[in-house]
This record gives C-alpha cells, structure tokens and sequence, in this order.
C-alpha cells in the first residue's frame, strides 16, 4: 500500500513540470495582457496608465487559475523576482511586449496578398486599395489593439519611446521591404526630399485616425463609393500619390 502511494505521488510529480524562466516570462506577458485588455474595457473612460495597475498578486493568481497545478507547479513571487527585479521593470517590459504585438499584425498574410496580386497583375491602384483592406482588417483583430494605442496616449512619455523602439524598427522593416516593391510595381518614385520613412509615418498616421475613428463610429471609415472603394482606401492611396510621382523609366519586376 505504502509502495503505492509513493509511486502515484512520483507519477504526480513528474506531471508538475518545471516551467524555464523563458516560458515564465511568456507566460507573465500574456496574462498580464488579457489583464489589461479587460480593464481598458471595462475602464476605458478613465485617463491613465492601465498598466500601472497591473500587480504581481494580479498576474500571479491568474497564471495559477489559468495553469493550474495539474499541469506544472504553481508559479511563486519568488520565480518573479528571479526574473524582475521589481514591478516597475516588469511593468516597462509589458509595454514593450504589448508595442510589439501590434507593431505588425498579419504580416506574413499581407506579403502574401501582394505577392499574389502582383503575380495576377492587378493595376497598382488596386494593389494598394487591396494591401490597405487587409491590413486595416488584420490590425483590427489583434486583441492589444485599442490597449496599444491607448498606452500610447496615456503612458509617459519616455516610457512609450522606449517601449516602441523594437516595434517601430519591425514595422519600419517591413513597410519599407513593402512599398519599395509596390511602388517599383506601380512605376512610382518618393518625390524629391521625401524618404521611405515619410511615407510610411503618414501612411501610419492614416491608420491610427481611422482606427480610433473606427471605435465609435465603425461605419466612417466603411464609406464606399459607388466603385467600391472604401474611404480609407482612398485615402490611403492619396497619401501615397501625394508623396511619390511617377517614374516610367523605372524597372517594374518587383520581388514580394
């Protein structure tokens, strides 16, 4: 009986898997995450840092509901601090993590669209009315979405800058990898003293305002005209018009 017990308690054990200080720190970001997506939610009137809010004693009691013990052993205050040294880092982190989540949502779908509508070849209008679709229909499932931009607003300022750093340079990668090869496709070339990255921050810019827009009043930036164009679309592609002009000479082989 007792070889038993100690061979069910041995089983048990085994069971309770150690979690590595990586799969911790993953594990942390994305409850802390869906913490913060509730309270901007239920809280979203209220002008601060959401994130400010976010306890260890939080995250901590939702990990070990979330991923209970039956799975691995509970997840201490202790195994915390093993990996940041106080809330606060923690805290600069998860800003950090949440910037990244929506620095590029659906991008591989996005390279993927233009890459096939290039190989059908689509007019460069519709190439760019398409990209801007999909993107703005990628970006509005990412779940961080609103919490991104609100942190953006409401955190300090020092702490956003840092923060985006790792984002901004993933987004900058891949706009540029982008609209090098949709603007070579449509026979176009940035004006003078215009670079890549004016571009891609208006382009941004668009994005943002009609993202906002989109929350208390989703029907504007749906506005089709009677081509079927919607309104962001349009205007999408006016930014793009208006910071680039055509370039016939130009190589029109474009490599997605």
């Amino acid at each position: 009986m007792e070889a038993g017990v100690k061979g069910m308690s041995s089983k048990k054990m085994q069971k309770q898997a150690y979690r590595s200080s990586a799969q911790t720190r993953t594990l942390f970001f994305e409850v802390a995450t869906e913490i913060a997506i509730e309270r901007t939610g239920a809280q979203g009137g209220e002008g601060h840092n959401i994130l400010a809010g976010i306890k260890v004693a939080d995250v901590l009691s939702a990990v070990n509901r979330q991923h209970g013990a039956a799975r691995a052993k509970p997840i201490t205050t202790g195994a915390f601090y093993q990996i940041w040294p106080d809330q606060a880092s923690f805290q600069r982190e998860l800003l950090a993590h949440v910037m990244y989540q929506i620095a590029t949502p659906g991008s591989e779908k996005i390279e993927q669209l233009a890459f096939e509508l290039i190989a059908a070849g689509e007019g460069g209008d519709e190439v760019f009315r398409r990209i801007c679709e999909a993107d703005y229909e990628e970006t509005l499932k990412s779940p961080e979405l609103l919490l991104a931009l609100g942190l953006g607003a409401l955190a300090p300022i020092d702490l956003v800058r840092q923060a985006q750093e790792e984002s901004n340079a993933a987004y900058l990668e891949l706009m540029r990898r982008l609209l090098t090869n949709l603007l070579r496709y449509s026979k176009r070339r940035l004006r003078p003293g215009i670079s890549m990255d004016d571009l891609i921050w208006a382009i941004e810019a668009l994005a943002v305002g009609y993202l906002l827009r989109g929350r208390s009043h989703p029907e504007i930036p749906e506005r089709r005209a009677a081509d079927g164009w919607s309104a962001r679309a349009r205007a999408n592609l006016g930014i793009v018009e208006a910071f680039t002009e055509r370039d016939d000479a130009v190589d029109q082989e474009a490599t997605i």
